[in-house]
């Protein structure tokens, strides 16, 4: 009798648990539904949303957020209950009950996402931290207003001006700069500004993971590269679509799915997204370009974690062709010099030698 009273106590437990790590809400958890809501993204509507409001908390659906945002690559693991997002400059992974997500290889401290009714759900303040957005509910008119890039980052419990620093490469001294902070103490729910970015941050190259070859290797360097650039020539014109995947090409690309398709059309293997393109190959002195090299970029405008957020294709002249988030496929010229380009760069990588 003891030995079946103990096995149902374990398996209570068990269960208690597994709901607990699954994110599903409680049985008395005050749950609201409220209308649907209009999605402004920097003064302006672009779409529609269902949130919830959970024990006083806004959450929205953590896909229709995603997608909102640009998010469109949207992976599920039914088994884990994890979403797996991308816009085409870095991977978000995000575990239902989970309290710390991953943005590209930075853990991010957040507000456990919830599981109900089959829906993912994610508290505006964890939206914001994984998507390098401010996001809040204006209760005047029922909306989410969301700032993007954000300029301010919303607290949460387990984080310190170090973590907070590293995932948007700045300074604990710049953070407490700009914040007037005296000391390294924060608490859950404090806003904090983010330091202007001024130059780019993500200084790596990452890691060095040597040269990669085409799978020809009758074939030498020079005529790989010229082949790159031949291929990629092809889909001149072809238009921009965030977090496009190769089933959309080659009609729409973003700019590591088309670099991913010209590399792989000459048998070499790229990561998905920039930022982890960004660790192939070895790094490349500007002055030492050559043609096929990746050139790697932030982009200020968009992010402020100051992210690798955009690959081009180095054409030997001084010219780049990519993707354009406005023009799709194109060929910028002396794009080291371009107004916008250039104070974007970050590095370049030599993926044939």
């Amino acid at each position: 009798m003891r030995r079946q009273k103990l096995l149902r106590m374990i398996t209570v437990l068990m269960l208690v648990f597994g709901i607990f790590m699954s994110g599903a809400i409680t049985t008395n958890a005050q749950v609201e539904r409220i209308p649907t809501a209009g999605v402004f993204i920097n003064g302006k509507v672009v779409n529609g949303i269902n949130p919830v409001k959970v024990d006083g908390i806004y959450y929205l659906p953590f896909t229709q957020l995603a997608k909102a945002l640009g998010y469109n690559h949207i992976k599920f693991d039914k088994n884990t209950l994890t979403y797996e997002v991308t816009d085409g400059s870095t991977i978000i992974r995000a575990t239902m009950g989970g309290t710390r997500a991953k943005k590209g290889n930075e853990y991010v401290n957040i507000k456990p996402p919830l599981w109900m009714d089959g829906i993912g759900y994610i508290s505006l303040h964890a939206g914001g931290a994984l998507f390098n957005s401010y996001i809040t509910f204006k209760k005047e008119n029922g909306s989410i207003q969301i700032e993007n890039p954000a300029t301010k980052y919303i607290v949460h419990a387990g984080d310190t001006l170090y973590n907070i620093s590293r995932i948007h490469h700045t300074t604990v001294n710049e953070l407490k700069k700009v914040n007037n902070l005296t000391s390294n103490i924060i608490k859950d729910g404090q806003v904090l500004k983010i330091p202007d970015s001024g130059s780019p941050k993500e200084m790596e190259p990452i890691k060095e993971e040597g040269i990669v070859r085409n799978v020809n290797e009758e074939l030498n360097a020079d005529i790989q590269r010229q082949n790159i650039i031949t291929e990629a020539k092809k889909y001149i014109g072809a238009k921009y679509k965030w977090g496009a995947t190769l089933a959309d090409a080659p009609n729409l690309f973003d700019c590591s799915s088309y670099t991913q398709l010209v590399f792989k059309n000459n048998g070499i293997t790229l990561p998905r997204v920039s930022r982890d393109q960004a660790s192939k190959g070895v790094a490349v002195p500007t002055a030492n370009l050559e043609v096929g090299d990746l050139m790697y970029f932030t982009m200020k405008d968009q992010y402020t974690d100051g992210r690798v957020a955009h690959v081009g294709i180095y054409m030997g002249d001084g010219s780049m062709i990519h993707v354009s988030t406005s023009k799709g496929v194109i060929i910028t010229s002396d794009v080291l010099n371009n107004s916008y380009w250039s104070k974007n760069y970050l590095f370049s990588k030599r993926i044939i030698q």
